[in-house]
């Protein structure tokens, strides 16, 4: 009887904290991605975006662990100018065909002391098939249940991820052309806003 008493007593206390081993999907729609990624050469400054992603990123803020889990697919990317993006795609950069997706899978979550609501994201990043780790700083912010409610979010609870990192092309097997040197970075800088919600996105 006593392990069963204990046994009902952690349950209920998970019950009772919505925040114990939370998992929030991403890809529920387009307004909840935003994804912009900027090269600033010589001569030109390209902003490219993207508003697909999927994902799921699981939290347990009294344990301070997680996981982090996305995908982004490359066809989804725009510049702004059509044949740039076919440029984009094409074998010569970042080869969509063979690559089709940029994914992030976490490896090791650090919340930061006496920042309740950011934490150090080291993982794998993937790009052009090929794959090496990097460190990002997150910051979230959990929505009001009356604010997603007005704005007409999928039920379940919400919460805004943002972080900001570098990219090196030439880290991942991809090398800018001399002739486009002048006007493509060699490095880019990525900014990446998420909504995630804990129902399950619709197929």
């Amino acid at each position: 009887m006593k392990t069963l008493s204990a046994v009902a007593a952690v349950l209920f206390a998970v019950a009772q904290d919505p925040q114990a081993g939370t998992t929030y999907y991403v890809g529920h729609s387009p307004k909840f991605v935003n994804i912009s990624f900027e090269s600033e050469a010589d001569v030109e400054t390209i902003v490219g975006t993207t508003n697909q992603a999927t994902g799921e990123i699981s939290v347990d803020f009294a344990k301070k662990t997680g996981s982090v889990s996305l995908t982004v697919p490359v066809a989804s990317m725009k510049t702004g100018i059509d044949m740039r993006d076919q440029h984009l795609r094409d074998k010569n950069w970042l080869d969509a065909a063979t690559f089709p997706d940029i994914t992030f899978k976490s490896k090791k979550i650090e919340f930061i002391k006496d920042k309740p609501n950011e934490a150090d994201v080291a993982g794998e990043f993937s790009l052009h098939g090929s794959a090496r780790e990097i460190k990002v700083r997150v910051h979230w912010k959990e929505l009001a249940e009356e604010a997603s409610k007005k704005a007409n979010f999928p039920e379940g609870k919400w919460i805004r991820f943002t972080t900001t990192f570098e990219v090196k092309l030439s880290d991942y097997g991809v090398k800018v052309p001399e002739m486009a040197a002048a006007k493509v970075s060699d490095d880019w800088t990525v900014k990446m806003t998420l909504f995630a919600g804990t129902s399950k996105p619709k197929k």
